[in-house]
């Protein structure tokens, strides 16, 4: 298990805080414990998946399920919102490639959509069992063993990750493009973690900022969240509002990295 055993209710939050929270706990507990981990298949391309995403994912399910009757859309096993109904969101281990390959740097993320927006957002941390939760307007925090730290961006790092490769065409080669650009600028050290964790990172002020070119709301929600509750600066990579529908994103702790990142990246 991940230790930190997650509260049944948070005081001021959603009652689907917890819910969320005990369903990334008992996900991250799976996916550490890496039984199925050796069981490969490929989805198409260079994509993969584990037994072990099947087996996070049913559990995940069967908490959030069995907790609040609310649909369920899961990167593995599917699911379909329903109009006029709030839903579910789960990314079982947004990282396999780095998972498959016993990289620790991955993820369990479960987020909430009500009206369009994300509303409620859980993130686990598969390097350390860190849980971490946002609520739309309440802010983002560290949450377990009976305390509750607030997250907050910062600057400090000089650090940007640029994550979510389009597959190859036009889109991957404008990537490749803005990679040589950032590198070249001299002006941060750039990185690629290989999953969305990093925007948990830049809520906790680990990383000043973030580039996804390819960024599916199942993937991403949960740690956008985060981030935009922490002060972070997030648009789509055209440098509009952010929403469930958008294809890109650029996330930055300040207003005027943000621009930075987008000029770089060169998707207005």
């Amino acid at each position: 298990m991940t230790g930190i055993a997650a509260p049944t209710t948070l005081d001021g939050f959603l009652p689907e805080a917890g819910v969320a929270l005990r369903a990334v706990e008992l996900g991250l507990a799976v996916a550490r414990g890496r039984v199925g981990a050796d069981e490969l298949r490929l989805k198409g391309g260079r994509d993969l998946v584990t037994a072990t995403d099947i087996s996070v994912e049913r559990a995940v399910r069967s908490v959030l399920t069995e907790a609040i009757d609310l649909p369920v859309v899961g990167e593995e096993l599917g699911g379909a919102a329903e109009a006029g109904r709030p839903h579910w969101l789960v990314d079982p281990i947004c990282g396999t490639r780095n998972y498959a390959s016993g990289i620790p740097l991955f993820a369990v993320n479960v987020a909430l959509v009500d009206g369009g927006a994300v509303v409620l957002g859980a993130v686990g941390d598969g390097s350390t069992g860190e849980l971490l939760l946002a609520e739309r307007g309440r802010g983002a925090f560290s949450i377990g063993a009976g305390r509750r730290r607030r997250l907050v961006v910062s600057e400090e790092s000089r650090t940007v990750t640029i994550e979510g490769w389009p597959p190859a065409g036009a889109a991957r080669s404008r990537a490749a493009r803005a990679v040589a650009a950032a590198i070249a600028a001299d002006r941060w050290d750039v990185r690629s973690l290989g999953t969305s964790l990093s925007l948990a990172y830049l809520a906790a002020g680990r990383l000043a900022g973030c580039v996804l070119f390819a960024a599916p709301a199942l993937h991403v929600a949960a740690g956008i969240l985060l981030a935009a509750e922490a002060g972070a600066t997030i648009s789509d990579g055209a440098g509009l509002p952010w929403t469930p529908e958008s294809d890109s994103l650029v996330a930055a702790a300040g207003g005027e990295l943000h621009q930075e990142l987008l000029d770089t990246a060169s998707l207005r």
